[in-house]
């Protein structure tokens, strides 16, 4: 998957209710080529940039890991990528 990919699918997505692996609501957006993540019960939102999202993806296109936790060191907001990606049809 590419950056390209991945924001394809946040526009698919966009603004539709998304779950994390642990059960948090959340939407996603797009804001100047970086995905924003926005939780349901705060309801601001979070980036941590393209930068980040393309380290999440290097390490998902080499591992195919859909564990938060193993992506912690790469990006603040790995539960909501993973999240965005379950909702694609991504596979444990």
């Amino acid at each position: 998957m590419t950056y390209d990919d991945l924001l394809a699918l946040a526009r698919r997505l966009n603004d539709r209710p998304l779950t994390t692996v642990m059960g948090r609501e959340f939407t996603v957006g797009i804001y100047l080529d970086s995905l924003v993540f926005t939780p349901v019960s705060g309801g601001i939102g979070q980036s941590d940039g393209r930068k980040a999202a393309e380290r999440f993806l290097e390490r998902y296109n080499a591992t195919g890991s859909l564990r938060p936790g193993d992506y912690a060191d790469v990006s603040r907001n790995a539960s909501y990528l993973v999240g965005l990606l379950m909702a694609a049809g991504a596979r444990r």
